[in-house]
């Protein structure tokens, strides 16, 4: 089994900019050598009569008839905004460039 070595997991905290204790470190060592052993019991499984499955329960989505409904004019969906510009809202910008 593939032991994830403490210097590993240094390496791996300084790549991610993680401050870890000696503590964490030898617990992540740890936590992580146990899920690639976990990964390698998995790809050892005997799964070729194994039918595919998309879902394991039995549920279906639901669907409803569309429907043409009445709805706002843009004229009448933008009239409570305060900001708008050419026909839409306009918004504080969320992502800027760095």
């Amino acid at each position: 089994m593939l032991k994830i070595s403490k210097d590993l997991v240094k390496n791996l905290a300084k790549l991610v900019k993680l401050n870890l204790t000696d503590n964490q470190i030898n617990k992540y060592s740890q936590d992580l050598t146990t899920v690639v052993g976990y990964m390698e019991e998995i790809k050892n499984l005997k799964v070729e009569n194994i039918s595919e499955t998309a879902r394991v329960t039995d549920e279906e989505n639901v669907f409803r008839e569309d429907k043409i409904k009445q709805s706002l004019s843009q004229k009448e969906a933008l009239k409570n905004s305060k900001n708008t510009h050419n026909g839409y809202f306009l918004v504080p910008q969320i992502l800027k460039e760095d």
